[in-house]
């Protein structure tokens, strides 16, 4: 028979009690949450006073459990401003002792809502005696029929759970109240040394990876107890917005490079982000994943150097969440931060190009193209039309958009830019009416920042190819044919090309395809409201001579 103090203690499934075993096995020293023991938890709980003043102090407790808990239960003489009393703290320990005398000796009854374990343990009973032992007096008695109360597992006890009376129901609707075991009871009150704050609500981790998701834990737990030493109680996170997640992360992956803890990610590795409020009469919970990708995205980016360069864009970061690198990455949306604008620089050349191969999916080529598009047109204008261009809303305009597209034209002429090159740059979006993305002008705009610089060496592993619109290429093959037997090149290069920015439009088009209509298939009115007419009706052409 396996000794009370070897008893292994198991992962649960629960994110809010396995964070809990996480904080109490970081506190034990163990480089293994596998090798947590009873024994362990026995040693780090001690006689209580520690786990009781952390809690006493720390607000993420309150945040917790609210204010009807043992240790800030106002009818124990808990004064405000002041925290709890005396008799406060020692119902809160000897409720907790009571709970650790359980823990090695559950095996019957009903199981566990968090971890699926039996138990027969009586919660009320432990928590009267804790009351008449320390308090010195009876425990309050139901007036209605003259008996002590029972003591209910309500949401002043275990995140998001629900309880009899009126009591938010976060969990399934209950027509009882939650069976937590023990073990798990016991082990959330660890939970504030291992949560952080993310926009206003709390945040618990989960992960594909043990090991990973142990190591993020640890180091939360190591700059909650730096912050206690010092006299700071507030919860971490706080008052840092999207970015509190981003840094632990990226200081972590920087620590576990730097010690060779990890000699890459665990394959397929995602992180789970429960974000919950357990306070008031609306209590919530939100389940986020950053997914492997951007995982992946992440630790390359700090093996490549890039953790100062990550850290340096994330000091101009707004109020509005929506735009924070965490959220634009979940999204897997663009970062504005990457775009120099006034005192802020940007991203490194090689930061951008991960951020849009990793995270937006773009190709290699689509950059490379937009590097040699932003190198071509800096040499053709002045120093001041340089700097208007690279204004945030230049591309806004036609004017300096057809100012692209001439270059564009200049450049096929000489054989430097394919078809293939402006598709990978400008993929067509789906749906009625042939439009093109707008990601390709932001990528241009950014490199007109670096006109100076080569392009960066990245391992080409992450293109795409997009598909040529070929409706579109049939049609342009018509035009153009007709155009050189009817005219010539000298009349197609005078009146169509040098014309992109100017003549060239809605007129011509339709004209070429009334003139087409009677010589070749697939140039009919549906055809042409097919290819030009967006969802609404409205005429959409620019891309068509463009592409």
């Amino acid at each position: 028979m396996v000794k009370e103090e070897n008893i292994r203690i198991e992962l649960t499934g629960n994110p809010f009690v396995d964070t809990g075993l996480a904080v109490i096995s970081s506190l034990a020293g163990l480089d293994d949450i596998s090798k947590l023991t009873f024994a362990d938890i026995k040693s780090v709980y001690d006689n209580g006073q520690q786990l009781t003043e952390w809690n006493s102090k720390v607000k993420a407790f309150t945040q917790i459990f609210g204010t009807n808990n043992p240790l800030f239960q106002p009818s124990y003489r808990v004064k405000k401003g002041k925290g709890p009393s005396d008799i406060n703290k020692r119902i809160y320990i000897s409720t907790l002792e009571g709970l650790i005398s359980k823990i090695s000796k559950t095996g019957h009854g009903l199981r566990c809502w968090a971890c699926g374990c039996p138990s027969d343990y009586d919660f009320a009973q432990i928590c009267k005696e804790a009351i008449e032992e320390e308090n010195r007096k009876k425990a309050p008695e139901d007036k209605r029929i003259g008996v002590p109360e029972d003591k209910w597992i309500g949401r002043d006890w275990f995140p998001l759970a629900g309880s009899l009376g009126s009591d938010a129901q976060a969990l399934p609707a209950a027509s009882r109240p939650p069976n937590i075991c023990p073990r798990c009871l016991f082990a959330i009150h660890y939970l504030p040394m291992g949560l952080i704050l993310l926009n206003g609500r709390l945040v618990v981790f989960q992960c594909t990876s043990i090991e990973f998701w142990y190591e993020l834990v640890r180091d939360i737990v190591s700059e909650g107890k730096g912050r206690i030493q010092s006299g700071n109680y507030e919860s971490l996170g706080s008052k840092e917005g999207s970015s509190a997640v981003m840094r632990r992360l990226l200081a972590l992956f920087n620590r576990l490079q730097k010690d060779k803890q990890f000699f890459g990610l665990p394959a397929g590795t995602s992180l789970y982000i429960w974000r919950f409020s357990n306070s008031g009469a609306s209590p919530e919970c939100q389940i986020e994943e950053i997914p492997n990708p951007a995982i992946v995205f992440l630790w390359d980016a700090v093996q490549e150097g890039l953790h100062s360069d990550i850290e340096s864009i994330m000091k101009f970061e707004g109020k509005n969440p929506r735009y924070a690198l965490f959220q634009c990455i979940l999204d897997r949306r663009d970062y504005p931060n990457l775009y120099p604008e006034g005192k802020r620089k940007g991203a490194s050349l090689k930061l951008f190009s991960m951020y849009q191969t990793r995270i937006r999916n773009h190709s290699i080529k689509a950059l490379r193209v937009a590097h040699k598009l932003a190198k071509e047109v800096s040499g053709q204008i002045s120093e001041k039309e340089l700097k208007r261009i690279q204004r945030p809303e230049a591309f806004k305009e036609e004017k300096a958009r057809n100012k692209l597209r001439s270059v564009m034209v200049q450049m096929a002429e000489r054989g430097e830019l394919t078809l293939e090159d402006y598709i990978d740059l400008f993929p067509s979006n789906e749906g009625r009416g042939f439009t093109t993305e707008w990601d390709g002008w932001n990528l241009i705009r950014f490199y007109l920042h670096h006109t100076n610089e080569g392009f960066p060496e990245i391992e080409d592993k992450y293109s795409k190819t997009n598909i040529l619109n070929q409706p579109l290429f049939y049609y342009a093959g018509q035009i153009y044919n007709r155009y050189i037997s009817e005219k010539g090149k000298d009349r197609f290069q005078k009146e169509v090309l040098n014309q992109m920015d100017r003549k060239i439009g809605v007129p011509w088009l339709q004209n070429q395809f009334l003139q087409l209509a009677e010589l070749s298939e697939g140039f009919t009115y549906g055809h042409w409201s097919t290819l030009c007419k967006s969802e609404n009706g409205r005429l959409f052409v620019l891309e068509c001579f463009h592409s």
